[in-house]
């Protein structure tokens, strides 16, 4: 298992320096290739780590979508972020269907500084279970903005991109669901503990 500081080493990069490494790598230089592939790696396994039930899963499937990008590289057309999340996405469907079983979102691995989002959210301070509770009672595309957004901290230009929407959409799918998760918590505010 891998140790998440060493993930987010490479997840920062410049828009010019990710174009240069996707260029170079098209063609076939490996040190390109190496760079480009651990800030996919970062990317992908912090997409995937939210929507899988162990971090054992994440970096599977984390490992074979990089496989499959690097092997599709050359093929590449149009934004590299919409592309690169789509196949994750493709391969997180797959794995559901080949297991059967309800997707749910684990936080156990992740300290909890790292969960902690923007806006509203970052306001309060949510532990690991009631934020995967809470991710839990949204929709798909509500998670998968919610992830990318406040966890991932991309713009809403950059989730529309991604996500294929337009930005109001993004804006509506964020607004949504930051209300179902403030009216979850809400609920449990004033609910007794067990």
């Amino acid at each position: 298992m891998q140790d998440d500081t060493s993930i987010l080493i490479k997840r920062d990069i410049g828009s010019e320096e990710l174009a240069n490494l996707i260029e170079e790598g098209k063609h076939g230089d490996d040190n390109a290739l190496g760079k480009l592939c651990a800030y996919i790696y970062s990317h992908v396994y912090a997409f995937l780590f939210y929507r899988v039930s162990n971090p054992e899963d994440a970096e599977d499937l984390t490992s074979e979508v990089v496989l499959k990008i690097t092997k599709a590289l050359k093929k590449q057309r149009g934004n590299f972020h919409a592309w690169m999340y789509r196949i994750a996405r493709n391969r997180l469907v797959d794995y559901y269907r080949q297991r059967a079983v309800r997707q749910e979102v684990s936080l156990t691995d992740i300290p909890e500084k790292e969960i902690v989002g923007a806006g509203d959210l970052s306001k309060q301070i949510l532990t690991k279970e009631k934020l995967r509770k809470g991710l839990g009672k949204l929709t798909e595309e509500q998670k998968q903005v919610i992830v990318l957004k406040f966890i991932q901290g991309y713009n809403n230009q950059e989730v529309a991109d991604i996500v294929g929407k337009s930005v109001g959409a993004v804006k509506v799918l964020q607004f949504r669901a930051l209300r179902a998760m403030r009216e979850y918590f809400s609920r449990r505010d004033h609910e007794p503990e067990n």
